[in-house]
């Protein structure tokens, strides 16, 4: 979610200036509004985003010297001089100039780039609570599962993305230079004769051969259209997010993946003594969905004004059903955190087996499928070769 730097009136007419995360300009308007602030002008902050794996490996890193004992100033210094990773590094160093400035850890993380906003919330509980050391430790094991759950997306969606991609290739491969050579072989009048497969083969390797680069150019400036449409309109960002919400098989198996988010980050800050309103607010960000955000901000409204948890919590769509057993489970026996940790557990297996099922259903489907074309491709050849030996 992009950062904005606006400028403001406030209720009395005073102006105001400061940043705020929103999904665009109108989503920041509607927000301010309900802050009774009326926005002037904005501009989306240009702040480098850091990178996931390089913020689990800088806690990896930081932790267990902050649980030895060791000041944060000293610990910063380790990692900015003894880390493998430049990166790391890097962002070891930065932070250690905003602590000599005489800032705090949550402070220089603000200022050093763009971060989760449950690492910087967190880090400020600790600060806070005097328990930062535990509250990096819990960070490290957040992020470690969160990084290893991102690596099985990826590895599972390798094979099938590679194989269709080679496939693909090969396909266009044989149109562009193959097919030609047999279409050659035949004149046009003797072109008039063939099976109607093997004038569909030719007519599109032709097409692709006069209009092959025309077409993926095309295509490429749709796909660049419908991001930029995607981000900065924001009728057709929410038409997006809800049919990313609704969409079978992919969307069920993108709410377990974001309720298994939602779950951790709300279950570390309960089990730390944050007050579920406020880890509410803070664990919003992390969907990544927009409806889903939408839909935890009304919930959080409706936490304020002393609605039922469960209640309060259905507002949010597309969640599954074991997050809201476990949220009522929770609240019947007091052990929220507790229980929305299991929750996690479970629907972070659930995402896992439910992948591996779509991953299943995938690979025959695209060896089938481009099976298929390559042998409709080959067989159509071979009957235009039957039927020029038929004719002489």
């Amino acid at each position: 979610m992009p950062e904005y730097q606006y400028t403001a009136l406030s209720r009395q007419g005073v102006e105001v200036s400061g940043s705020e995360q929103a999904d665009s300009i109108d989503a920041l308007t509607r927000q301010l509004k309900k802050q009774q602030i009326t926005l002037l002008k904005a501009r989306e902050r240009k702040t480098r985003k850091i990178p996931f794996a390089v913020i689990q490996g800088f806690l990896a890193e930081l932790s267990p010297l902050s649980n030895n004992g060791i000041a944060i100033d000293r610990a910063l210094q380790i990692v900015g001089e003894d880390s493998i990773d430049p990166k790391i590094g890097e962002l070891a160093g930065q932070l250690r100039k905003g602590i000599k400035r005489g800032e705090s850890l949550s402070q220089a993380l603000s200022q050093s780039g763009r971060f989760d906003t449950l690492l910087v919330a967190l880090v400020k509980v600790g600060e806070t609570s005097g328990e930062l050391p535990r509250v990096l430790a819990i960070l490290e094991t957040y992020y470690q599962e969160a990084r290893q759950t991102r690596r099985d997306l990826i590895a599972a969606l390798a094979y099938p993305a590679i194989l269709a991609l080679v496939s693909l290739l090969s396909i266009i491969g044989l149109a562009l230079f193959v097919v030609p050579v047999f279409r050659d072989i035949f004149d046009e009048k003797a072109q008039e004769t063939l099976p109607l497969g093997t004038k569909m083969l030719f007519a599109g390797s032709e097409f692709l051969i006069n209009y092959g680069v025309f077409l993926a150019l095309g295509l490429i400036g749709l796909s660049f259209a419908f991001s930029l449409t995607v981000q900065h309109h924001d009728g057709a960002n929410r038409l997006w997010h809800r049919f990313l919400l609704n969409a079978p098989l992919i969307g069920q198996i993108r709410s377990r993946f974001e309720g298994f988010k939602l779950a951790k980050a709300l279950s570390i800050m309960m089990e730390r003594g944050v007050p579920l309103v406020q880890a509410a607010e803070i664990a919003q960000p992390l969907l990544a969905n927009r409806i889903q955000r939408e839909g935890f901000a009304a919930c959080a409204q409706a936490l304020r004004k002393g609605e039922p948890i469960p209640q309060a919590i259905a507002r949010i769509p597309g969640l599954p059903v074991q997050f809201h057993r476990y949220i009522k489970l929770g609240n019947e026996t007091g052990t929220l955190g507790q229980n929305l940790g299991k929750a996690a557990e479970i629907m972070r297996d659930d995402f896992k087996n439910r992948l591996k099922s779509l991953i299943a259903i995938l690979d025959p489907l695209i060896i089938i499928t481009m099976g298929g074309v390559v042998a409709f491709m080959v067989i159509s050849i071979l009957l235009a070769v039957f039927s020029l030996s038929d004719v002489r």
